[in-house]
């Protein structure tokens, strides 16, 4: 049986990892060494795949339930910033601290797409920031909002195919890396969601879960 760096991990050997940082992990798409597109994000100075994954098949799967999710969510959040001051992203990165930028299933920022020719959001440009999960349901809930409220996102939403709830986090704590509010919502609820100046965004469990 080979051992892996993983198994080394686990059984309690100290490793010394190098993280990369944003910078480095931009320079490495400039020079082509990573595509442009690639499903992968740099979280913590690690290179991940990102999990889009239904119940079952492998990691670079785009599940049919969570594809459906997504379509209809960015349909929704496409009618809603019409006349506001804010954009649609959709699978786009955001740099959330040194060494982490994560690309969101989607997010509203401030502004306009022309704000960003030369550079990609950071986190003090969203709103608010939306993943859509079934088997990235565990790391969407730990390590994804451990990013957003250590770097102040006001609101981070949850789409949870796997138990047909949608889950509301606001009011992050910074310190803590967690948002101290987080109820939740099912399939027959309508979500009021306030978006400070931008106003309200209203979700339909009926019609994304």
């Amino acid at each position: 049986m080979t051992i892996s760096l993983l198994d080394d991990l686990r059984d309690g050997i100290e490793v010394h990892l190098a993280p990369l940082t944003v910078d480095q992990y931009q320079q490495m798409i400039r020079d082509g060494i990573l595509p442009d597109g690639e499903t992968i994000e740099l979280i913590q100075g690690a290179l991940l795949y990102k999990d889009r994954r239904d119940q079952t098949g492998g990691i670079m799967t785009h599940g049919p339930r969570h594809l459906r999710a997504l379509n209809k969510l960015m349909a929704l959040l496409s009618q809603w910033v019409t006349s506001r001051k804010v954009f649609l992203q959709v699978q786009g990165p955001v740099v959330v601290s040194e060494t982490s930028e994560p690309e969101p299933d989607c997010c509203l920022v401030r502004g306009t797409p022309d704000d960003f020719t030369n550079d990609v959001p950071q986190a003090a440009d969203v709103v608010a920031v939306f993943e859509v999960a079934y088997s990235s349901l565990q790391s969407d809930r730990r390590t994804k909002q451990r990013l957003y409220a250590s770097a102040g996102i006001s609101i981070y939403v949850i789409v949870n195919l796997q138990d047909n709830r949608i889950e509301v986090l606001s009011n992050p704590s910074t310190v803590d890396g967690k948002y101290l509010s987080s109820p939740e919502y099912g399939p027959l609820e309508t979500v009021t969601i306030e978006l400070a100046e931008h106003g309200q965004l209203l979700l339909s469990g009926e019609s994304l879960l």
